[in-house]
């Protein structure tokens, strides 16, 4: 996890906040997921990016282990509570 958290320090705190609750990008600590809640399909994407949503794709920066490190930094953040979440997005994936 410490590997994922300074990676997701590093990269992706401008849109997703310190503590994953959502700024630009979508908040990470609820059960809400836009690209689905699996390990899989947060690494997709992370890898892939969602460009339209003005999500870049990480490919071409982080190394494949980087990748997963912070796919599973998500995941670990998954229910925490957190001060001033973003409201929710996307489909809800009860636990």
């Amino acid at each position: 996890m410490k590997k994922g958290s300074a990676i997701f320090k590093t990269h992706c705190v401008s849109c997703h906040g310190a503590q994953g609750q959502g700024l630009v990008g979508p908040n990470l600590t609820d059960n809400y997921w836009l690209h689905g809640n699996k390990l899989t399909q947060i690494v997709h994407t992370i890898r892939e990016g969602v460009p339209d949503k003005g999500m870049l794709s990480w490919k071409a920066v982080l190394k494949p282990d980087e990748i997963e490190d912070v796919a599973a930094f998500i995941k670990s953040i998954h229910g925490k509570k957190v001060p001033h979440p973003k409201a929710s997005q996307g489909e809800l994936y009860p636990d």
